[in-house]
């Protein structure tokens, strides 16, 4: 399997290729979903179908010299507008560690991003002086007598310079087309938005994400099961956890859950500072891990669970569902998915998690079992 022939949305694979054949692909195409729902996997795959040099039905051989360059992201009419720190930043002298994370990770977030280009933490944008220098590059002939691709990635980073490129937008260079690639649409100006094809992909369903982690990632088929469950349909996430997060969270989710359950104010305060000082993205991340995980408690007594996947915790899991009411949990996912929306917002980490730990510290005695309270 090829990511850039199976991205997990074959509907809208397909219908690309009957624009393809039709010849009737407009120069600028905006692709718009949740992160992992493949926006940008789609655009890699479409910008191999455009420079393709003998396309078939007009779609990429995948064989040819230009295929093969624009898969290994060297194609020289392919070009990129990445979100940078630092009003100088351009790009084109950031392609290396652009590929290399597209190599890791082609589901990545900003916030990976940041991690591979070495400004995490820093505040990103895609610049003037950048948007000027990619647009004049565009207005020249193409290097290998063909068609000219620029993919903008994260577009709702061009805020109001985008207004740089509405013209060119509008009357194009001969043979150059624009992929604008945004999991925040209504970021971008109207005025751009109105000049492209809009596509829009949905969340990704778990038999795509499953196919692609056993076809191509090559992971087992019970634990591809397993990861997709916890991903909700984020393809970045799922493979997150297929490469290495779900060890640390395992053991993160059993200190925490033990600290709730002991009651010491020492060791929640303890958990709490510890998880405050990671990377916000990371504490997202776990909070849906955690959510994950409350599904698997209210599974645990079921003889076939296919939930279970922390081997290590489930001791710890078993008692939680024999011992607290299942009503507990309904508020307490609640809880969770505040906490996730108030750290996207910027919120003080530290007091929301201790917050968070003791709400829920509260809630489970509240509900604990009427043999247990006795």
């Amino acid at each position: 399997m090829r990511l850039l022939d199976n991205f997990g949305q074959p509907a809208i694979r397909q219908q690309w290729d009957t624009i393809l054949q039709q010849g009737k692909l407009p120069h600028a195409i905006l692709l718009y979903g949740e992160p992992g729902s493949g926006i940008l996997p789609g655009a890699l795959s479409l910008a191999n179908d455009i420079l393709c040099s003998t396309p078939v039905l007009g779609k990429a051989c995948r064989k040819c010299p230009s295929c093969n360059r624009a898969q290994k992201l060297i194609h020289p009419d392919l070009h990129f507008l990445l979100p940078l720190a630092g009003s100088k930043s351009l790009s084109v002298e950031n392609y290396d560690p652009w590929r290399e994370a597209i190599s890791s990770n082609p589901w990545l977030n900003v916030f990976q991003w940041t991690q591979f280009s070495d400004v995490e933490g820093k505040q990103v944008d895609i610049h003037k002086e950048d948007i000027e220098q990619t647009t004049s590059s565009l207005c020249y002939e193409s290097y290998e007598g063909g068609n000219k691709v620029l993919i903008i990635w994260m577009s709702q980073f061009l805020a109001k310079e985008g207004n740089r490129l509405l013209k060119m937008i509008e009357e194009p260079p001969a043979q150059t087309y624009f992929i604008l690639v945004s999991n925040q649409r209504e970021q971008i100006l109207p005025t751009i938005r109105s000049r492209c094809m809009q596509i829009f992909f949905p969340p990704m369903a778990d038999a795509d994400m499953n196919s692609l982690l056993v076809n191509l990632y090559n992971i087992e088929p019970k634990q591809a099961e397993r990861i997709c469950l916890q991903a909700v349909n984020d393809m970045g996430r799922a493979l997150s956890l297929a490469q290495n997060s779900i060890i640390s969270f395992k053991d993160e989710i059993a200190t925490w859950f033990r600290a709730i359950l002991s009651r010491k104010a020492s060791e929640m305060v303890a958990w709490s500072t510890n998880m405050a000082s990671l990377e916000k993205e990371e504490q997202k991340q776990f909070l849906l891990f955690a959510i994950s995980s409350v599904r698997e408690i209210l599974h645990e007594k079921s003889d076939h669970n296919i939930y279970s996947h922390q081997a290590g915790n489930r001791d710890m899991f078993r008692y939680m569902n024999e011992n607290i009411n299942p009503a507990a949990w309904q508020p307490v996912v609640h809880g969770m998915q505040t906490g996730y929306e108030k750290i996207s917002r910027n919120a003080n980490t530290k007091l929301l998690w201790l917050f968070l730990t003791i709400t829920i510290k509260n809630t489970l005695s509240a509900y604990r079992l009427q043999h247990i309270n006795t």
